[in-house]
């Protein structure tokens, strides 16, 4: 081998290696992006843009006893940045913005009421715990 093939090979390498640092960086592992956040006595995980994402949150449902989607049109295509209340009696318990179209909650046990804003049209949908598959339409 020549030296200047030599010089060509580590090159590539070493700049092969570089667009896996910086992919690395611009796109977080599911961990990153699937991280609980709390409000209250309530904790979240909203997610699922994406096919790998969605399947790394529904693997987590276990861990949560409410679910919902965030859905909108015939085709129940999904959305993602709807600001939800969380309200129980009448209150609000916890307030968020949903990352994306499937929300798991760790709440305790009684009813709640999910109120969600998109495009200045509210919707909310009565929930059990224990219940994990209810949809905010629009």
């Amino acid at each position: 081998m020549s030296i200047a093939y030599q010089a060509l090979r580590r090159g590539a390498l070493i700049g092969a290696l570089v667009g896996v640092s910086a992919a690395g960086l611009l796109s977080p592992t599911l961990s990153q992006a699937a991280e609980v956040h709390h409000a209250g006595d309530i904790s979240y995980l909203c997610g699922g843009v994406g096919q790998g994402s969605l399947k790394a949150l529904q693997a987590r449902a276990p861990e949560f006893n409410l679910g919902f989607w965030m859905v909108e049109g015939p085709q129940g295509a999904y959305l993602a940045d709807v600001p939800i209340h969380v309200m129980q009696h009448g209150k609000t318990v916890a307030q968020f913005t949903a990352g994306g179209p499937l929300c798991y909650l760790k709440a305790p046990a009684g009813r709640y009421t999910i109120v969600g804003l998109h495009k200045q049209q509210e919707r909310k949908i009565e929930m059990q715990t224990g219940n994990k598959n209810a949809y905010l339409r629009w």
